[in-house]
């Protein structure tokens, strides 16, 4: 590796750049970390999802980003890319091109744009960095990342003293000002929303500041280090937790080889040593999860759901953001045990290396592996030649950042074996920027650098001068991309400002604080790129860099509509919470207006004229009604059903759901004196309820509407099947038990299911299995009804006085259908 760097723009003074080329590249310089400082800092609380704020700063924030580089390779023009250039380049380029394709063939691409949204901005990134951050740039990027971890470990420890001195979210001192407090109850989050997340971020960045306390000797890092170790352990991550013991016995072996005299002998048994520590920390950290075994559970059944998902396309992969959209087809029925719920998603496999294999298949899982191999063997040998025969002598300081850059890589890509942070924007940001600084810090220069100090760039003003014609066009070109800069700004502001309400609406100081520091980083954001971009488009003479941004600003606008989206999300909730469903159902319309891939607002659309279920036909068009044609709520639900269907054919309960609205049509048409209709409307019912049965097979009321149908019909004898497959939690993990003790099991075993079971042996004539059934029932509640009625009643009839149940009702089985 090349150990010479090639300093600052001012060493190129000589040069006379093509116009706009030194401003581009200086915008990016500081764009670039300003971001990376902004996903990982920012959140905002008025959306549904409090991370959304990072996903949208990443989409337009990235899409700017690339916006600017196209600009500036449109203005070196030949200089931007020589042949030679791709030997560092392709493993990046390679992947990226994969995942286009691997997107292609997602069956389901809707819901899968946003992961290739953030492949192509993490890509785009390792990208830039090579071919544009000099020294000085990756020297202010340290920096900053600096700056982003003291902002996010301070508040992490504002919220460590915050659930420590106050016993309940209830009571005080109140340090942390935010309404999400206490969100995790006593584990610490940060920015980031996430305990895992945040954990995640402090394994990557903790070797970044040892190795520029080792390069600086500045005191201030020293208390940066000692809260980053106090908050990972607060954040009780275990997965963080082997990373970060595996990530310091790779720093210790890194710098033990290149950096100390050590004898290679001795290495060698230190290395051992080193490996023996791993391995003991992992099995610690194991053993204290135990603790919590559900959580290990979850992810063993999720990672066997995902092998099988893998099964399917092993070779081209399943697509790329295809996992939560394929997941609920592979899930296994413990998960819905040990989450105690059935209505949530799993987005994602927990194994980040793993999904990506699912995802990509083996070919691009094998590009993923080439460019972690390329970047960890680049970095190592780059260490080498920086640290050879130095006998004593202080190494440079390019190798206390390679160091430091590469240990973060590793401990990141170790800690998501068993974790999905790299599948969230705050930590996936930094699989673009970790290998493009170490592959740069490596080469020791920018590609830029070698093409201006190897060859001498043509001078433009010793070309000809362009045509009136030229002149003309590039003059009217510009006007229209400034105009179309400065409207897109704008629009920015008048939405934000709408989105954002007035100051006097805000109560609570969290609030009042979020409200200022929201409009301040807006503000400074959108007005600093926008005076970027049109300086770039004044400077520049290329025709295409004015065309390149009026096509960036297309993707910066689309995705604000995701912003917009996500608080219109929550404000949807928030109405459908307070019953205001004319309110909901319009904001519901307005999320799916801006962002249509959006699947939770159909699904909720739906539910809400599920539960209304007003038959009478209307036209209103603030409930989708369109071309004056009226409709029903049955018709308003079931095409909201079918838009879920399209994007996500198994989207959490949408089957159950729909098969409950078909019931609900079984007694409107009975009522209307139309029985093949009803009948029609209940065999849609019952095939809708075994479909989602296949998904869920651990949900009662989908067992207790299946045998309400077979009760409608007569036939008892399918209700009781039906009823009998509830108890025994369809040979489900039936002895397994929950963090609490109790058999996984039991929550099938309540005192609804044992009446209705014996509702329907009775109407079978079997007394002696309704008796049982009701004596069941009363074991949870001696004095319900009408179970206590019942039993009495066949107690006599069957001439018992005392009865027992026999325990073998918990264990039956139901016969295969």
């Amino acid at each position: 590796m090349a150990k010479k760097s090639y300093p600052d723009l001012q060493e190129f003074s000589d040069i006379n750049f093509a116009p706009g080329v030194a401003l581009a590249r200086k915008v990016i310089w500081w764009w670039l970390p300003l971001l990376y400082l902004l996903v990982s800092d920012a959140f905002y609380l008025r959306t549904y999802d409090s991370a959304q704020v990072k996903i949208t700063l990443l989409q337009m924030g990235g899409f700017s980003l690339i916006g600017l580089w196209v600009s500036l390779l449109a203005l070196e023009g030949r200089k931007a890319f020589r042949k030679e250039d791709f030997v560092f380049l392709a493993p990046f380029f390679a992947y990226l091109a994969y995942v286009i394709i691997s997107f292609f063939h997602a069956p389901y691409k809707g819901p899968s744009v946003d992961d290739l949204v953030r492949y192509v901005c993490y890509m785009s990134v390792s990208l830039i960095v090579l071919r544009e951050f000099n020294e000085s740039a990756i020297n202010r990027l340290t920096k900053i990342l600096i700056i982003t971890a003291y902002i996010a470990i301070l508040y992490g420890f504002l919220q460590f003293m915050d659930t420590r001195l106050a016993s309940s979210k209830e009571t005080g001192p109140v340090l942390d000002p935010f309404i999400w407090r206490w969100a995790f109850a006593w584990r610490v989050f940060s920015t980031y929303g996430n305990p895992n997340f945040f954990g995640n971020f402090l394994v990557l960045i903790l070797p970044i500041i040892v190795t520029q306390f080792l390069k600086t000797r500045s005191v201030y890092l020293v208390p940066l280090f000692l809260l980053d170790l106090l908050c990972l352990y607060a954040t009780d991550t275990k997965g963080a937790w082997i990373g970060f013991g595996i990530s310091s016995c790779i720093f210790a072996g890194i710098y033990l080889y290149f950096f100390s005299q050590v004898e290679r002998k001795r290495l060698l048994r230190i290395f051992s040593g080193l490996a023996v520590t791993a391995v003991v920390v992992v099995a610690l950290v194991l053993v204290y999860a135990m603790r919590r075994p559900d959580s290990i559970g979850f992810r063993v059944a999720t990672w066997l759901s995902t092998w099988e998902m893998l099964e399917t396309h092993p070779l081209i992969g399943n697509g790329v953001g295809g996992f939560k959209v394929i997941y609920p087809a592979f899930r296994r029925p413990i998960i819905f045990h040990i989450e105690g719920k059935h209505n949530t998603e799993t987005d994602h496999a927990e194994q980040e290396h793993l999904e990506q294999w699912m995802d990509n298949g083996l070919i691009g899982f094998g590009l993923y592996l080439w460019l972690i191999f390329f970047v960890v063997t680049v970095g190592l040998r780059g260490l080498s030649a920086l640290t050879e025969n130095l006998k004593g002598a202080r190494p440079p300081p390019a190798a206390y950042d390679i160091m430091g850059y590469l240990t973060a890589l590793m401990g990141m890509l170790f800690h998501n074996f068993t974790d999905v942070s790299m599948r969230f924007v705050s930590s996936g940001i930094f699989l673009g920027l970790l290998p493009g600084v170490i592959v740069n810090l490596a080469r020791g220069h920018a590609i830029w650098e070698l093409h201006y100090k190897e060859e001498r760039p043509d001078n433009p003003s010793e070309g000809k001068q362009a045509s009136d014609l030229y002149t003309g066009a590039l003059w009217a070109l510009r006007l229209a991309a400034v105009c179309v800069v400065a409207y897109t700004a704008l629009a920015l502001w008048r939405e934000f400002s709408e989105l954002q309400g007035a100051l006097n609406g805000y109560s609570t100081g969290g609030e009042v604080l979020q409200w200022w520091i929201a409009w301040t980083v807006f503000l400074a954001v959108t007005l600093g790129l926008s005076f970027a971009f049109i300086n770039i488009i004044l400077k520049g003479v290329s025709l295409a860099v004015p065309l390149v941004i009026m096509l960036t600003m297309v993707p910066v606008y689309y995705f604000w509509g995701w912003f917009k989206a996500d608080v219109y999300h929550n404000m949807a909730i928030y109405f459908s919470k307070q019953g205001k469903w004319e309110e909901a159902i319009a904001h519901y319309k307005k999320v799916n207006k801006f962002n249509p891939y959006f699947i939770m607002p159909y699904y909720f659309t739906g539910n809400v004229f599920n539960d209304r279920f007003n038959m009478t036909p209307q036209y209103r068009p603030e409930w989708g009604d369109e071309k004056d044609s009226p409709r029903t709520d049955f018709d308003r639900a079931m095409a909201a059903y079918e838009k879920v269907r399209r994007i996500a054919p198994n989207y959490v309960q949408m089957h159950h759901q729909v098969g409950t609205l078909y019931m609900k049509m079984h007694d409107y048409y009975m009522g209307q004196g139309k029985p093949q209709q009803a009948s029609e409307a209940l065999d849609k019912a019952l095939a809708r309820l075994n479909l989602y049965e296949n998904l869920d097979p651990v949900y009662p009321p989908n067992y207790y509407r299946k045998a309400q149908i077979y009760v409608a019909r007569r036939d008892f004898k399918s209700a009781e099947r039906e009823y009998l497959r509830n108890l025994s939690g369809w040979k489900c993990y039936h002895n397994m038990k929950t963090e609490s003790g109790r058999a996984r099991g039991e929550q099938h075993r309540t005192l609804e299911a044992y009446t209705y079971l014996g509702n329907v042996e009775y109407a079978l004539n079997k007394p002696r299995e309704a008796l049982e059934a009701y004596a069941k029932a009363l074991e949870l509640n001696p004095a319900a009804q009408p179970a206590r009625a019942q039993y009495e009643a066949l107690k006599q009839r069957l001439g018992i006085t005392e009865f027992k149940p026999s325990p073998g009702l918990d264990v039956w089985f139901p016969p295969d259908k």
